[in-house]
């Protein structure tokens, strides 16, 4: 029974000094990070129309808020624009559609609530050099 109680003691100790050397503020505020739904794969510098295409699927829940929506190409991310979405569970969907010469790239957000409309974006991309590359989308929270 004394060793117990001296183990207790020390948990005790140990634990009270680890709560007074926490800070003496806690913040609600929590930095929302950067979701991606990207995919690294090889890329050729003059595609064709008819050459299938390429795509990469996620779900991931969101919180309400508004995010900043844009595309991955190497290095390199452009925003599309600005979006506000409720919280939810989404399907995320980014496609690479071969043409003469580039590539059209979609993105879009598909909502479970079915009184929600499906989100997307598209646009026309030219890789600078036949290699490997990862693409896809980003969603950034501004929150």
């Amino acid at each position: 029974m004394a060793r117990i109680s001296r183990i207790a003691l020390s948990l005790v100790a140990l634990l009270g000094g680890t709560i007074l050397t926490l800070p003496g503020t806690a913040s609600a505020d929590v930095t929302a990070v950067t979701a991606y739904n990207t995919r690294t794969q090889h890329l050729i510098d003059d595609p064709r129309l008819g050459w299938e295409e390429s795509c990469v699927e996620r779900r991931i829940k969101l919180d309400t808020g508004t995010y900043d929506w844009g595309r991955v190409m190497g290095s390199r991310h452009t925003s599309w624009r600005t979006i506000e979405l409720g919280a939810d569970w989404y399907t995320w969907r980014d496609c690479l559609w071969p043409k003469n010469g580039y590539y059209l790239q979609t993105t879009m957000l598909d909502p479970d609530n079915p009184d929600w409309v499906l989100v997307s974006d598209s646009a026309s991309l030219k890789v600078a050099y036949t290699g490997t590359w990862t693409w896809g989308g980003y969603l950034d929270p501004q929150f």
